[in-house]
């Protein structure tokens, strides 16, 4: 029979030789026959990949990017031993008990080693590394009576996508950005999303099933993160440029109890025009399909300053541009379903005159045609 001393011992053993090894010591699990359950060494490993993002970060206890284990002590007063291990990256674990309160949190380092005493119930273990580390681990317990379980999560993810030769919308909520949805699948646990681009600055927004933003992360930088508790439902993302019209590719992560990564579906569309002089507008009208959504209008001309103008399909007007310019936009939030004019003409002031234009439109229409 091994004694708690021995356990304790060999733990101390496991991280000696990792140090001086290129793979993490990785003992067989169990023992001796006859040793009681408890007292046997189990050992489970992984492994944080690129492909995957890497792990979720330290101190990051409920990110599904770290590896979240579940543990079953079935006697009051047991001794437990947790190693973790790594020979490529600095690690750290932390201990929950079955109430889910916090018992411990280890130090970063290769290896980590420690021991409590705890009574029956199901505890959690999570190992964590630096955000986007990548590298292999080993993760040993004593004292409990089967392998540490893996609780399961996926991992959703866009592949490599592009805003366009528009670029995208900057922090505004408009279809010149993408939005996805996602199933979460089960209450009380985070959910972890992450946006990265190589090109330009981005931005991220996630919003509750209603359709209220309920995180964002807004700093000028090239990857973005967000960690957040969600109970079950359908949720939004938006997948953002920090600045309007930026262009690039990008890449969107969602990883948690999760499911049904959707793009959104919107639709796009530009055209050219001219205006032989400065008294010309051409109008336009556009259907918008869906309740409560956002209508963007960009107008550019090399030639001549230009405004835009929206109206209700019975010319009321909405919304216009106070000042003129070479490239000029309105974006409108939440706007009702149905049939909308949009105008555009050269500055009524003396600096307008004739000239071509670009008009584009995003959003959820159909129908758009000019008058």
């Amino acid at each position: 029979m091994i004694t708690r001393q021995f356990s304790h011992l060999f733990l101390i053993l496991l991280l000696a030789g990792c140090a001086g090894t290129k793979e993490p010591v990785t003992p067989q699990n169990g023992t001796t026959p006859g040793t009681p359950p408890e007292l046997q060494v189990r050992t489970v490993s992984g492994e944080w990949v690129a492909a995957s993002g890497g792990a979720g970060g330290t101190n990051s206890f409920e990110t599904f990017k770290n590896y979240q284990y579940t543990l079953e002590v079935t006697k009051n007063n047991q001794q437990l031993d947790i190693a973790l291990a790594s020979a490529d990256v600095d690690v750290q674990y932390a201990l929950f008990d079955p109430l889910g309160q916090r018992i411990s949190v280890s130090s970063l380092s290769r290896s980590a080693v420690n021991s409590f005493t705890v009574n029956a119930g199901t505890y959690r273990v999570v190992a964590c590394a630096a955000r986007r580390a990548v590298g292999k681990f080993t993760l040993t317990v004593i004292g409990t009576n089967s392998n540490p379980a893996l609780i399961p999560s996926q991992i959703l993810q866009s592949n490599t996508q592009n805003w366009g030769l528009l670029g995208g919308g900057g922090q505004d909520k408009t279809f010149k950005n993408h939005f996805y949805t996602f199933e979460v699948t089960e209450d009380n646990f985070s959910v972890d999303l992450e946006l990265e681009s190589a090109d330009t600055d981005v931005e991220l927004v996630l919003y509750d099933p209603l359709g209220e933003k309920i995180a964002s992360d807004f700093f000028n930088a090239r990857y973005r993160f967000k960690v957040i508790a969600v109970k079950k439902g359908i949720y939004t993302v938006m997948a953002a440029t920090d600045k309007r019209a930026s262009v690039g590719n990008y890449r969107l992560n969602v990883i948690g109890k999760v499911k049904s990564l959707q793009r959104v579906e919107s639709q796009a569309t530009t055209v050219k025009g001219s205006w032989p002089n400065k008294n010309t507008t051409d109008t336009y009208t556009v259907e918008l399909t869906p309740n409560a959504s956002p209508l963007d209008i960009d107008l550019s001309s090399a030639d001549t300053p230009a405004r835009i103008e929206l109206q209700s399909s019975d010319g009321k007007r909405i919304v216009y541009n106070v000042l003129t310019s070479k490239s000029n936009y309105i974006l409108r939030q939440d706007l009702p379903k149905g049939t909308y004019r949009i105008l555009v003409s050269p500055s009524p002031n003396l600096d307008g005159g004739a000239g071509n234009y670009s008009l584009s439109v995003h959003g959820q229409f159909a129908n758009f045609k000019k008058l």
